[in-house]
């Protein structure tokens, strides 16, 4: 349990037409992560994520690791910096050039921040093969930041130079088994999104400089997306706008929605395997090993979902990434209510909350010489799913506390509940979440 006077939040507010160095306001996310206190631009591109951010992160970054986990998947940690050799022996040097942010050692050597790992990966496999076809297939993954040198960085955490990301890389025999360990992930990416209640749409994508036999891209609609979707209102047929605008499945006109990106899956092949010479050896002979690779950004994804369930003036978030599930509101010091229900109660209160199963996941806002009303308009847009005020009701017998509960757009009507009544309500929705994720990994097995 934490006092909400002791979280670095520096809230700001933006008048309209000010303008804000180092940053443009474009999109909600953007604007109330940063009015909220939940992000800091230090450079075009850059961001300092605070504490509550970080919190957010670190939850879905545990949402997907768990994920990734199921399917067998073991997490590493590759370095930030690649070889550029390693990149020019692959061919991509010299193809995705500007967006690549290089560096120069004491020594002349060139090292390159990587936006990707699979020169890194099919290189690692090579130095400690080669691998015997009875390791196979093997999915490592890693979670962690990225670089890219976007010519125009925009959008906040949409569109940065440096992101935090999951990437994935499997290795296999044949394309077969490569097919399978890509229906695998298909499904832990679908559980990661549903566990987000996150409308993600898997659509056929090119496979681009990345190479490989087959693309997908992970797309949330979304207004402010940069990329779009032809989504047909007869058949539901979705795939990547393109100037034909007729649905190849039913043969009917599609509506153009605009989409973020949030996720990428590829079947590579040999496409980095041969050149960096990582084979596996078979029964009989020697071969190239059959590569994929899988991707989250995760930063990104964070936004994307503001972006889409929080209104223009209040953050809302899927309570599984929540910075903190519920924040506890007191009554003003001094008043009627604060000389029966005091300091002391309030975290009587907070306490039993967080000991119900919501550790270290409750704040208190001790800030008493505010009203309840300028707390809990705060308490909304930063965005807490569960919002426990203990106003004039708390004065009966027994107590009754005021429960706010926040949803897609706007807050939904207070409820008043006793306190069993109302920790019973919380984890009743608690314990509903957790039984349909145990659901959906089952179903995918």
């Amino acid at each position: 349990m934490r006092l909400l006077s002791q979280i670095f939040q520096p809230i700001i507010t933006i008048p309209k037409g000010a303008k804000i160095k180092n940053t443009e306001i474009t999109c909600k996310s953007q604007k109330l992560l940063l009015e909220c206190g939940l992000v800091r631009p230090t450079s075009a591109g850059f961001f300092t994520l605070l504490p509550l951010a970080r919190r957010a992160i670190t939850k879905l970054e545990n949402i997907i690791q768990r994920c990734l986990d199921d399917v067998g998947a073991q997490r590493i940690t590759l370095p930030c910096l690649t070889t550029a050799k390693l990149w020019a022996t692959s061919g991509r040097l010299d193809d995705v050039g500007p967006e690549l942010i290089k560096v120069v050692d004491r020594h002349g050597k060139k090292f390159l921040l990587a936006p990707t790992h699979e020169e890194a990966i099919a290189d690692l496999l090579a130095d400690v093969g080669p691998v015997s076809y009875k390791q196979l297939p093997l999915i490592l993954y890693q979670i962690g930041n990225k670089y890219r040198d976007e010519h125009r960085p925009k959008h906040g955490l949409l569109r940065a130079r440096e992101f935090n990301m999951m990437d994935a890389y499997s290795a296999h025999i044949s394309h077969e088994c490569a097919a399978k360990t890509y229906n695998a992930l298909t499904d832990a990416y679908h559980r990661i999104f549903r566990t987000l209640d996150a409308p993600v749409c898997r659509v056929e994508a090119p496979t681009g400089e990345m190479g490989g036999s087959l693309s997908h891209e992970w797309q949330l609609p979304a207004p402010a997306g940069e990329d779009a979707l032809a989504v047909c209102p007869s058949c539901s047929h979705t795939a990547l706008a393109s100037d034909n605008n007729t649905c190849v499945k039913c043969g009917k006109e599609t509506e153009r929605v605009n989409s973020i990106e949030v996720g990428h899956t590829f079947v590579l092949g040999t496409r980095y395997s041969e050149p960096l010479q990582a084979n596996f050896v078979g029964p009989d002979s020697s071969a190239p090993i059959y590569m994929g690779c899988y991707g989250i950004g995760i930063t990104r994804l964070l936004a994307a979902i503001l972006e889409v369930m929080s209104s223009e003036k209040a953050m809302r978030w899927p309570t599984e990434i929540a910075p903190y599930t519920a924040v506890v509101i007191g009554p003003k010091e001094g008043s009627k209510e604060w000389s029966q229900h005091d300091f002391n109660k309030v975290q009587e209160v907070a306490r039993h909350i967080d000991d119900s199963g919501f550790r270290d996941d409750v704040v208190v806002d001790d800030r008493h010489t505010l009203t309840i009303g300028k707390r809990l308009m705060m308490a909304d847009r930063t965005g807490y799913p569960y919002i426990v005020v203990c106003g004039r009701s708390a004065l009966e017998t027994p107590p009754r506390y005021e429960l706010y509960r926040s949803t897609r757009g706007e807050a939904l009507p207070p409820q008043l509940f006793t306190l069993d009544e109302l920790i019973n309500v919380m984890r009743e929705n608690k314990i509903n979440i957790d039984v349909e994720y145990i659901e959906n990994v089952n179903r995918a097995k």
